[in-house]
């Protein structure tokens, strides 16, 4: 696998190098709005082009799934909760079955009364 990487690479050096050798005529930039022109090999210009497009494309992207990122974030917290309740209750019910008295008994808190509604519901 690391001989592929290393072929790969080879072969867009290759390309790059000879791109760059074949378009070095220089090429004028001119900022419309503003007085100013400048002049740089093309093969310069392109690939400057390229590179800035990429980078503003990564950060578009990058904005648009923070709120992905954010979703994520606020599940694994919830799952978080979820895990240490479920720790709780297996440790409550845990200590059910070994026969100690329920929390609320122990705190002398009233029981509940079930009350019947007529026609059985």
């Amino acid at each position: 696998m690391h001989y592929l990487y290393l072929i790969v690479t080879f072969l867009f050096l290759v390309v790059f190098v000879t791109f760059t050798a074949v378009n070095l005529q220089e090429v004028a930039i001119d900022f419309w709005p503003f007085e100013y022109q400048l002049s740089l090999p093309f093969a310069l210009v392109l690939l400057g082009s390229l590179l800035l497009g990429f980078l503003v494309g990564s950060f578009l992207m990058w904005l648009r799934f923070g709120a992905a990122r954010a979703r994520a974030r606020r599940a694994e917290q919830r799952a978080a909760i979820l895990e240490r309740e479920l720790v709780e209750l297996k440790r409550t019910t845990g200590a059910l079955r070994d026969g100690s008295p329920r929390p609320a008994e122990v705190a002398g808190a009233p029981k509940a009364i079930s009350q019947t509604v007529p026609g059985g519901h």
